[in-house]
C-alpha cells in the first residue's frame, strides 16, 4: 500500500520535473533553472522506495540509496541560487550585488558540502515501514526490519538544509507579495510546510514526500512568473 503511495508521489514529481523543464526552454532564466534542479532526482527517490521491497535488501539497493542520498545533499541547495537569482532578476536593488549572489551561492556550496561530509562518516542500515525498504543511516523503533536490530545505531543527518531552505522561501515569499503582490510563494510554501510537519513515525514519510512536489512547484510557478514579468517589463524593478 504505502510503496503505491511513494510510486505515485514519484509519477507527479517527474510530471512537474517536465513541467519544470518545458519553462526553462521558454524563459532560459538562471532563477528557472536552478529552481529545477532539485526536480531533477526527485521522482527517484520515491522510486527507490517504493520499489525498495521488491528488491530486497543487498548491495543493488543500498547502491540505488547512495544515489538517492546524494542527490538530496547536492540539488536541494542550489533552491537557494535560485532564490538569489529570482530577486536579481526581479529587479529588487538590494540583490544587483555580486556580494548578495555570492552569498547564496556560498550557503548553497556550505549546505552540500557539510552534509556530503556528514554522509561520508555514516553507515547504512535497512530501514522498513509496512511495505516499503529503504537504507537510512539510522535505526529507530518504528523503521527497525527485525526483532535484533539495534535501536538508536548510527546518526540521522538533521534537515537543516531543508528546514533553512523552507524558511527562506517562506520570507521571500513575503517580500515578493508585498512588492509585486505575488502571493503563491508564501501561501505554496506553508502548505508543503504542513505536511513536513507529520511526523514520520506513523505515516513512514510519505507526508514529508508529498510535500517535497508542492514546494517545488511553488517555486517554480514563482520563477515563470519573475520571468514573465521581466519580459513584459524589461525596464520595471521593484
Amino acid at each position: 500500500m504505502y510503496s503505491l503511495a511513494f510510486m505515485a508521489v514519484a509519477l507527479l514529481d517527474f510530471a512537474v520535473l517536465v513541467w519544470a523543464a518545458r519553462l526553462c526552454l521558454r524563459y532560459r532564466t538562471n532563477g528557472l533553472i536552478f529552481a529545477s534542479i532539485p526536480l531533477t532526482l526527485l521522482w527517484y527517490d520515491n522510486f527507490v522506495i517504493a520499489m525498495g521491497g521488491t528488491l530486497g535488501e543487498g548491495e543493488l539497493l543500498m547502491g540505488l540509496n547512495t544515489v538517492r542520498f546524494l542527490a538530496h545533499y547536492i540539488a536541494l541547495p542550489m533552491t537557494f541560487i535560485a532564490l538569489g537569482a529570482m530577486a536579481r532578476e526581479a529587479g529588487f536593488p538590494w540583490a544587483q550585488s555580486k556580494l548578495v549572489m555570492g552569498a547564496f551561492c556560498t550557503l548553497a556550496v556550505w549546505f552540500i558540502l557539510h552534509d556530503l561530509w556528514l554522509f561520508s562518516q555514516s553507515t547504512f542500515y535497512p530501514s522498513c515501514f509496512a511495505d516499503t525498504l529503504r537504507y537510512t543511516t539510522s535505526i529507530s523503533a518504528v523503521t527497525a526490519c527485525s526483532p535484533t536490530a539495534e535501536i538508536g545505531a548510527g546518526t540521522s543527518i538533521p534537515p537543516v538544509p531543508a528546514l533553512t531552505m523552507t524558511a527562506m522561501m517562506i520570507l521571500f515569499g513575503v517580500y515578493l507579495w508585498i512588492k509585486i503582490g505575488w502571493k503563491w510563494l508564501t501561501l505554496g510554501s506553508i502548505g508543503a510546510l504542513s505536511f513536513f510537519a507529520v511526523p514520520f513515525g506513523p505515516t513512514g514519510g510519505i507526508f514529508g514526500n508529498i510535500g517535497e512536489p508542492i514546494i517545488c512547484a511553488v517555486i517554480i510557478a514563482t520563477a515563470a512568473h519573475i520571468a514573465r514579468r521581466r519580459t513584459c517589463l524589461p525596464a520595471s524593478s521593484a
